[in-house]
């Protein structure tokens, strides 16, 4: 009687789990430093962005975790980079080319001081 009940809440639970979507991971970390320049081989505007040491560890883990799926990393509503992660990154350091201009690459580097959060999520399609 016992096994039957715990067989049956197995299967409903394994029901459950593959009928409820799953979560996306979502991180918030924090910014060292940034700069913005252009990228020598493509010419386009790139800001990069380096994390602190905490910041390093969270994202190395994160992308870790991460790795075949889709990612962004945003700035309040602004989306710095929108990528699928093929392997773990470590380093701390992000290159955001997101078809910024000038104008757009200086601002967003402008904003991202030290102590800035951003955020990144894993994400789906």
């Amino acid at each position: 009687m016992v096994v039957s009940l715990f067989r049956r809440f197995l299967l409903v639970a394994a029901i459950l789990a593959a009928a409820v979507p799953l979560r996306a991971e979502s991180i918030s970390l924090e910014v060292q430093s940034s700069s913005v320049e252009r990228d020598r081989t493509t010419n386009e505007v790139v800001v990069t962005i380096e994390l602190t040491p905490e910041g390093r560890t969270a994202f190395e883990n994160f992308t870790q975790r991460n790795v075949g799926k889709n990612v962004e990393i945003r700035l309040g509503t602004t989306v710095l980079l929108r990528a699928r992660l093929v392997e773990r990154i470590s380093g701390g350091i992000i290159r955001a080319t997101t078809k910024f201009s000038d104008e757009e690459g200086r601002k967003v580097a402008g904003q991202l001081k030290r102590g800035t959060l951003i955020v990144l999520q894993n994400v789906e399609g």
